[in-house]
């Protein structure tokens, strides 16, 4: 480039044939004579041995005046001249180069000590002003020390590499190369340097020589091991030295560099380097540090993997940062990869664009079989959401996820028990979006194919908070395909369709019902799940339903109950009255009891709405034509029975008794042909006699007076409840005890039996003194029977005592009445024996009196005569 270089220049010597000291001599400025001399004198290399090659080359930094900083060059040579002593004097030429015209131009320090050597002789005169110092393109630093760069690391980049970290540590000494030019060996200097921020220049020194035994200030020069003792030696030419001395940040800079070199070339990173102009001190405690940070702008993300390596504490944040950095390596990739899926942070977005390298993506699947293995459903629920959404939404966008995912489900289903839920079909998909249909087309191979799986996945989504909208979108991915049948789940097309349309989809028939009743069972529980009982539970897909109910016992599958129990243990939203009808129907054969009639058509309807007789009628009307049919009809009475006894239940707290509607569909059930009379009449009598808590209303009554007038054997029940009603509410006296004895003795008339009557007696007599109660009872219980005969009463009072025996209920009831008859039969009998006892020792006084009186009468006699 021209022109060149203005420099500040000086001439240190002195003159000749005198016995004057060393000064400068000339100088330009000349009023700088005193700085230039004390910058010699610090920069001085030493004196020179007899024989030794000059010049001797110093690179020294300088300062003007006004703080600027230069790049001194100082060059010590030999002159023709001696002094007075005859000894030969030695020049050092000096020029201070500007430091930030120096960066400018990229020259390095070989360029600007060969122009300065061109330069010295010009530089004489007292009178010269500044050195003009022109450079060519071939000055260029990089130009200058290209044949000892190669593109590729090799054993020079290695040896050069290691000198510029021994060189961040302390003072290096270059050993070697005997007999080379002063350039020669500063241009090897000068490529050490290189491989430094070049701002480091601004503090860095070096020199071709030193004399022997000196202590020099230089950083960086040639010389020996021996005259070196304690500093660092590396032997030029030789191989990658032994990095074992170096420090751990020297290190760390090391490798970075050659695995910067390694992925950029040679070249590249030098250029990086010598671009770094900002003035670094290379003595400075953050030097390592610096350094670092600069060549690491090269690549952050290979610099960041390094620290990495090397076991460092990385921020998430950077880590983030190096993974998407369009020009990350590999090797890089990997390294991070670890660093990330290490990391307790849920986001993988960053590694969406690397999820195709095998390294992450068996990196990733690793980490999601762990964490779902260890339960950790949250962590790899964002892990995989994360991903997947910063992937494009196609095909082959998802297909490195998706064959991640298809393995992971290989390998969980091998690790888990079969008797365990599956990790990813129940735990880890019910979580996330449904997949796009046509995408992860892997994963949905294997939910089809793998008998089972794909049912675990409907079922874990019944308990999400959109069931119905959630499994919709996931069977259309997953039925998606010309043949949607998918292994083990026959119904899931089905379900498909039936969500779509609302309505009971035709393959959903009695033949179809009926020989698959597993699936037909499972399709139930899917529509009660997603609100569509009442479209799919249609009189043909019904019965083939309970065709199969009927032929599989209720325990026959174990502990969890057929697939059909567990259908009907869903509890359904709002049924039209019919399919309430069928629905009890289901639960009853499968040995649930009825739900559907008390949730819907015996609720209590809303202000102002009409009561539940229309659809009472419904529900009747649907249950006797559904209970017709074979092969309902051999278990149609049996269903009637347990429908009623569920319906004519009593709440034991309250005493509340069956609602209107249960009363009227009783009622209509007594119209109906055949055997259902007796199950009504069964079904009341067991309400009127076996609940004494039942506190009926005037409703009640009326209707139990309905239903006794057409069926006359219910009055007996009825006057035996009458028992219960009168016991409930009497106390112990002799008044009460009439009056039960009544009540008892009418129901005996009406045709109850005395077990009935026994039960209302034990229950009242348990309320107080038990043995005097029965005792009090039986008594007034005979004594109603006397206009009958004293031989009927007794007999009655028998019977009773006998049925109390029998009943077996409260065994301490018989026990304390007998006792206590006894203990008041034995009182009796004391007070007869203690009156038998006075009326004997009154017969013996009486009979004394008559002797006394008798011989009394005796003896006047003879005294009269």
């Amino acid at each position: 480039m021209e022109p060149g270089l203005i420099a500040d220049w000086a001439v240190w010597g002195k003159k000749p044939h005198t016995n004057g000291g060393y000064q400068v001599l000339a100088a330009h400025p000349p009023d700088r004579s005193a700085d230039f001399n004390s910058a010699i004198h610090h920069w001085s290399p030493g004196t020179p041995a007899h024989g030794d090659q000059l010049p001797w080359i110093t690179i020294g930094c300088t300062a003007r005046p006004d703080g600027t900083r230069t790049i001194g060059v100082f060059l010590l040579d030999t002159t023709d001249a001696v002094d007075h002593a005859n000894r030969p004097i030695r020049r050092i030429t000096h020029l201070a180069f500007p430091y930030e015209e120096v960066h400018a131009a990229g020259l390095g320090w070989c360029a600007l000590a060969g122009a300065a050597l061109d330069a010295a002789p010009r530089l004489t005169g007292p009178e010269a002003g500044p050195a003009v110092l022109p450079f060519s393109a071939g000055d260029r630093l990089l130009t200058r020390i290209g044949h000892l760069v190669t593109p590729r690391v090799s054993e020079g980049p290695l040896w050069l590499a290691a000198a510029a970290a021994h060189l961040l540590d302390g003072t290096l000494v270059v050993t070697g190369a005997r007999g080379w030019e002063p350039l020669d060996l500063l241009l090897v200097l000068d490529t050490v340097a290189a491989l430094l921020p070049f701002g480091m220049r601004s503090t860095l020194s070096a020199a071709t020589c030193t004399s022997s035994g000196s202590e020099v200030p230089m950083r960086l020069y040639w010389g020996t091991a021996a005259d070196a003792p304690g500093q660092a030696c590396l032997a030029w030419g030789h191989k990658e030295p032994d990095l074992g001395a170096l420090s751990g940040p020297a290190r760390s800079y090391r490798d970075l560099l050659i695995r910067s070199w390694t992925e950029h070339g040679g070249e590249r990173v030098l250029r990086h380097l010598a671009d770094a102009r900002e003035p670094l001190d290379i003595a400075g405690p953050d030097a390592h540090a610096r350094a670092r940070e600069v060549l690491a702008a090269l690549n952050p993300a290979l610099a960041i993997a390094q620290e990495v390596r090397e076991g460092r504490e990385v921020p998430s944040e950077r880590v983030d940062l190096a993974l998407s950095h369009p020009g990350i390596d590999d090797e890089s990739v990997v390294v991070l990869t670890t660093r990330k899926l290490a990391d307790p942070s849920p986001d993988l977005t960053v590694l969406a664009a690397h999820i195709a390298k095998p390294h992450v993506s068996g990196q990733y699947r690793d980490k999601l079989i762990r964490d779902l293995l260890d339960h950790d459903t949250g962590v790899a629920r964002s892990n995989f959401e994360s991903m997947r959404a910063a992937l494009p939404r196609t095909r082959d966008g998802l297909h490195a996820l998706d064959g991640a995912l298809a393995y992971v489900i290989e390998q969980v289903r091998q690790t888990c028990p079969e008797d365990t839920p599956d990790p990813v079909a129940e735990q880890l998909l019910p979580l996330v979006d449904p997949f796009t249909v046509g995408t992860m087309s892997l994963t949905q191979s294997l939910l089809r194919t793998v008998p089972g799986l794909a049912g675990r996945l409907v079922r874990a989504l019944y308990e999400t908070a959109d069931p119905a909208g959630r499994l919709r979108a996931w069977l259309e991915w997953l039925c998606d395909g010309p043949d949607p049948r998918i292994a083990g789940h026959p119904e899931l097309p089905l379900l498909l369709s039936l969500l779509h349309s609302g309505a009971c989809p035709p393959g959903a028939h009695r033949k179809w019902a009926a020989g698959h009743p597993e699936a037909a069972a499972r399709l139930l529980e899917a529509a009660v799940v997603c609100g569509h009982a009442d479209d799919l539970l249609q009189s043909e897909f019904f019965h083939g339903l309970a065709a199969g109910a009927v032929r599989t016992a209720p325990a026959a599958a174990g502990p969890a109950g057929t697939p059909l129990a567990q259908a009907l243990t869903r509890r359904p939203a709002a049924l039209r009255p019919e399919t309430a009808a069928r629905w009890d129907v289901l639960r009853i054969l499968g040995g649930l009891p009825p739900s559907a009639f008390a949730a819907g058509v015996a609720a209590a309807p809303a202000p102002g709405a009409r009561g539940p007789s229309g659809r009472v009628d419904t529900y009747a009307a649907t249950l006797q034509a559904e209970l017709d049919p074979r092969p309902l009809r051999q278990h149609a009475a049996l269903v009637v029975q347990h429908l009623l006894e569920d319906v004519l239940a009593v709440d034991p707290d309250s005493g509340e008794g069956p609602g209107p509607a249960a009363r009227e569909l009783t009622l209509r059930v007594l119209d109906w042909p055949g055997p259902y009379a007796q199950t009504v009449l069964d079904a009341v009598e067991r309400l009127a006699t076996e609940v004494p808590y039942w506190q009926e209303t005037p409703e009640d009554q009326e209707w139990l007076q309905r239903i006794a007038a057409r069926l006359p054997r219910l009055r007996s029940a009825l006057a035996l409840r009458e028992v219960h009603r009168v016991a409930l509410r009497l106390e112990g006296t002799r008044e009460d005890c009439e009056t039960l004895a009544a009540q008892a003795r009418a129901a005996r008339l009406a045709g109850a039996e005395n077990e009935g009557i026994c039960a209302a007696v034990e229950a009242w007599a348990v309320r107080g003194r038990v043995g005097e109660r029965v005792l009090w009872f039986l008594n007034a219980y005979q004594r109603q029977w006397a206009p009958h005969g004293d031989d009927r009463a007794m007999e009655e009072r028998e019977h009773l005592e006998r049925a109390l025996a029998r009943g077996g209920r409260d065994r301490p009831v018989l026990r304390h009445y007998c006792e206590h008859a006894i203990r008041h039969l034995m009182g009796l009998k004391s007070d007869g024996a203690r009156e038998i006892h006075r009326l004997q020792r009154e017969q013996y006084l009486f009979d004394r009196e008559i002797d006394r009186l008798r011989r009394l009468d005796a003896s006047a006699g003879r005294t009269r005569f």
